[in-house]
């Protein structure tokens, strides 16, 4: 697993420094861990000789984070929706799969209440 910040932000983890204007906050960035997901779980696709045959998956967007096997190459963010069946990263490089876990245990691409299906 690959340790990486996100870019995601909350007023729950804002605190001001000291001495600093208080109208401003100082964002800490939670860490959350890169881990491969089996793609049979993320996209609707049928096995085929050879691997695993995905219904294409749109990309909403180029994320800070880089594939772990294809060294610097940013990951795609691809969100649940047709047969997407949950929102993860992936390398359009290499094809792999990617979810982002807080040290909790939870995502960071899924919604909190909302279950994978």
């Amino acid at each position: 697993m690959t340790s990486l910040a996100s870019s995601r932000h909350s007023n729950a983890s804002s605190r001001p420094r000291k001495g600093s204007d208080p109208g401003k906050r100082v964002h800490q960035t939670p860490r959350f861990s890169l881990v491969e997901l089996d793609p049979r779980g993320v996209v609707d696709g049928k096995v085929v000789s050879g691997g695993f045959m995905g219904e294409e998956a749109p990309a909403v967007g180029t994320m800070r984070e880089a594939c772990p096997y294809c060294k610097g190459l940013p990951l795609q963010l691809v969100l649940r929706h047709g047969h997407v069946i949950r929102s993860h990263l992936v390398c359009r490089t290499c094809t792999r799969c990617f979810d982002a876990i807080y040290p909790d245990g939870s995502s960071a691409l899924c919604v909190p209440g909302v279950p994978i299906e």
